[in-house]
């Protein structure tokens, strides 16, 4: 997906000096889109995301291509697609009573409507496919709700921040990361040199994998958003404290709530993503050294369906080796990874001395989102509309 031209972190501005626009992109910068008032799916999400989805409606234009036809008949199929598809959106416009070549300035139902069944159209003219259109059906609403979530609640300006604090922070990450890496080190050896581990993972099948990943990716998701929510409201409350006269600013809506809880759960995800890669990698590199053709042998593990090997030379006096990665090893190396990222979830969800710290952190950037939105709603009851948010009668109003 685009990331928006604002989507990047930036240093927090002086408040007193923002007009309404710049505060919006501010909060958009700070992944908080939903504090912008009068916010539309319409307009700041699908509306946003509209090259995106063009890009992908084009590319699903390849459904009237069919492998047995000569080019000339894929060529006059990609033209009639592309026919189909046109005017699908002019007629839209056209019920619509604008002007039929109208480019849209918000996205809809309608067009969504044209972006989900338009390009399932083309397999069932070109070819009867009713199971291919039912499938791209489906992929376009699945990705329509990852756009809702992803450009809706600002998770990509959240990782944006999310890797910039990780790199100010690098030292006090390390530090926290050092309490628990005895505890990690000794869970993830146990395992890791545990022949039956290994065979397990040698004669698991790829669907089996990913099922397996999803199933621990979905636990730690649960662990953190158990704890974001009372987090944002801790967050927010500490904030305001800090900044006078930001009681009116610290009321935020339930959807913005869950916009602020969204932002630093992507947060805390993306550090145990950085956990996991970087246990990940160490045993890769460990099982490539240590686990060889012969301990394998004697574990009874094939190695799975490819490996590589390497040449490792010797010096004078000392015989050179031959290191080989595998399948089984990158199988292994990867769930260890993955329990290592669920038992960092866990153990920094309940550690005080990392809880405190991270509050502390994530009240330095709201602390400067409170001052912004207060300019914000000062602007707004002066009259100032910013152009990505003009006055209309059916605009919601500040909440007092």
């Amino acid at each position: 997906m685009t990331v928006p031209d604002d989507a990047s972190p930036a240093p927090a501005p002086e408040a007193a000096l923002l007009d309404a626009a710049a505060c919006e992109r501010f909060f958009r910068r700070n992944g908080l889109p939903l504090l912008v008032e009068g916010h539309s799916l319409d307009r700041d999400v699908f509306g946003r995301s509209a090259p995106f989805l063009l890009v992908v409606l084009l590319a699903e234009l390849s459904g009237a291509v069919r492998t047995a036809w000569p080019a000339w008949a894929n060529v006059l199929a990609l033209l009639g697609g592309a026919a189909i598809v046109g005017a699908a959106y002019a007629g839209v416009n056209v019920l619509r009573g604008r002007r039929w070549s109208t480019l849209p300035q918000s996205v809809g139902l309608p067009e969504l409507a044209v972006f989900v069944l338009a390009p399932a159209l083309l397999p069932l003219v070109f070819g009867g496919q009713w199971d291919e259109a039912l499938l791209t059906v489906a992929g376009n609403l699945v990705l329509l709700g990852i756009v809702r979530v992803v450009v809706g609640y600002g998770v990509l300006s959240s990782l944006w921040w999310g890797l910039a604090r990780v790199a100010d922070e690098l030292g006090a990450s390390l530090l926290r990361l050092v309490r628990l890496l005895p505890l990690l080190l000794v869970f993830s050896l146990v395992l890791f040199y545990n022949a039956e581990v290994w065979q397990v993972f040698d004669r698991t099948h790829g669907v089996a994998d990913l099922a397996l990943g999803a199933f621990f990716l979905l636990l730690i998701v649960l662990f953190v958003a158990l704890r974001v929510p009372g987090e944002a409201r801790e967050a927010l409350a500490d904030a305001a404290v800090d900044v006078p006269g930001s009681e009116r600013a610290a009321r935020l809506t339930r959807r913005q709530t869950g916009n602020l809880a969204a932002m630093i759960a992507t947060s805390q995800l993306l550090q145990v993503l950085v956990v996991s890669l970087g246990m990940g990698v160490f045993f890769m590199a460990l099982g490539t050294l240590t686990v060889t053709p012969e301990v394998m042998a004697l574990w009874d593990v094939e190695g799975g369906t490819w490996q590589r090997t390497f040449a490792l030379a010797g010096g004078p006096g000392v015989d050179g080796a031959e290191l080989v990665v595998t399948q089984t090893l990158l199988r292994v190396s990867v769930a260890i990874a993955t329990f290592t990222g669920l038992y960092y979830a866990i153990s920094v969800q309940v550690d005080a001395v990392y809880r405190e710290e991270f509050v502390d952190g994530i009240g330095t950037q709201l602390r400067d989102v409170l001052r912004t939105r207060a300019r914000y709603l000062d602007l707004l009851d002066a009259g100032e509309r910013s152009p990505a948010a003009p006055a209309s009668p059916a605009a919601p109003t500040p909440a007092r």
